[in-house]
């Protein structure tokens, strides 16, 4: 028994002298020498967690840190997992040392964090910035609670910021809500992009109370922030929401009479609900296509050229003659008195198709520029357009235009 006692006290012994040997050799800037020394003594049970080992350590690799030999391995982060140990360990070894080496390595993890999210390596600068929040929240937030470089608070901040984007950008919206939340609450890193984010995520993850909520705390926060006006729009627009949505939308257009976007979705709505796609329209609803007339003529004064507002206009004046045509098309009795409602409802029609035809002649007109070049919504738009104008001019005895209508209609 006592062989064995002496071997292990001449065991640790050996261990300290080592870590003695590091100190010795980092005075002497022998740093491949500390080096090996204190990767000796972390090698032994024996000594491996005592705090004077983990000091050293830290000790040497922030030094190595600086040498061009080690620099690319970022020995730095070993020093921040030894010193993040013994803090764990012994709180109050070295500590105003130990503190000033974990801020110095904290700031090495947001650089190189902030390098990698720069970079578009997602993943990487999450992983870096997780230490440098868990340097910064050591003793459960406490340790660096009175310490006086502020910027620490920011860096922190900021880091989890960024872990909330990186898990934003890469789907993990429940990660990043949990950090999108924090960062909303906190005045370093509180803007309207992280709202912005935030509401986003809540609508991936369908959690439409807490988007809510997000909203009008973010709308009172930055009244004035447009994409954070329209998420509360498509809020209410999704939701059902309509006369909320109306409400919104004419309190907006009232500050920002100049917004021709929010003019047409102003008109847009009313529109869907003067005539829904299923159901009755609503008794009121030639107020209610009076009310779109009037804000999508408001959109175009503001940008006269857009072939979308045009032809929405040209839409509400066409659907309207087109129920005309379609009374007309109803009736089959051949009495005074019907045919005299006959002319009475062919006038009507005519009276609309007039007016839907120069804003579809203007679509016409801006989209027929590139025809072929077209995609999406602005091909939809075009080809019905072209549709339209033929059955317009059908109706007014223009066959020249349209037969070129048709034909083109065609060709498409």
């Amino acid at each position: 028994m006592l062989f064995v006692v002496l071997v292990a006290s001449m065991s640790l012994h050996a261990q300290e002298k080592n870590i003695d040997a590091a100190i010795e050799a980092l005075n002497k800037k022998s740093y491949d020498e500390a080096k090996t020394k204190i990767d000796d003594a972390m090698m032994s049970s024996e000594t491996r967690d005592k705090p004077k080992t983990l000091f050293v350590k830290a000790r040497v690799y922030d030094k190595l840190q600086d040498v061009d030999k080690y620099k690319d391995a970022n020995p730095y982060r070993d020093a921040a997992q030894a010193l993040m140990k013994l803090a764990d360990i012994k709180p109050d070894y070295e500590k105003n040392a130990v503190d000033q080496y974990l801020v110095r390595f904290a700031f090495f993890y947001f650089n190189d964090g902030a390098k990698a999210y720069n970079d578009k390596n997602l993943k990487d600068a999450s992983d870096l910035m997780k230490y440098a929040v868990k340097i910064h929240n050591l003793g459960n937030g406490k340790r660096f609670e009175k310490y006086p470089n502020k910027l620490f608070d920011t860096i922190s901040a900021e880091a989890k910021l960024t872990r909330g984007n990186c898990a934003y950008y890469t789907g993990k919206y429940d990660d990043a809500i949990t950090y999108l939340a924090d960062a909303k609450s906190n005045s370093i890193t509180k803007s309207a992009a992280v709202f912005e984010c935030l509401i986003d995520a809540y609508s991936k993850v369908n959690d439409s109370s807490e988007m809510l909520n997000t909203i009008k705390e973010a709308r009172k926060a930055f009244p004035d922030d447009i994409i954070i006006r329209n998420y509360e729009l498509k809020y209410y627009m999704n939701y059902g929401k309509k006369e909320d949505l109306i409400r919104k939308m004419e309190e907006s257009s009232a500050k920002d009479p100049g917004n021709a976007e929010l003019y047409y979705n102003l008109a847009t709505t009313y529109y869907n609900m003067a005539d829904p796609k299923s159901g009755k329209k609503p008794v009121n609803a030639a107020e209610l296509l009076n009310k779109a007339e009037d804000n999508y003529k408001k959109a175009l004064r503001a940008e006269p050229e857009n072939a979308e507002y045009n032809f929405n206009l040209g839409v509400l004046y066409f659907n309207q003659g087109s129920d005309f045509n379609d009374f007309m098309a109803a009736m089959t009795g051949t009495s005074d008195a019907d045919l005299k409602k006959f002319d009475e409802l062919k006038s009507q029609r005519d009276a609309f198709y007039s007016k839907a035809l120069p804003y579809f002649d203007k679509t016409y007109m801006i989209l027929n520029q590139n025809p072929s070049g077209q995609k999406g919504e602005a091909k939809t738009i075009f080809r019905s357009t072209v549709y339209s104008l033929y059955q317009i001019y059908g109706t007014q005895n223009k066959a020249e235009k349209s037969k070129e209508m048709k034909s083109k209609y065609d060709s498409l």
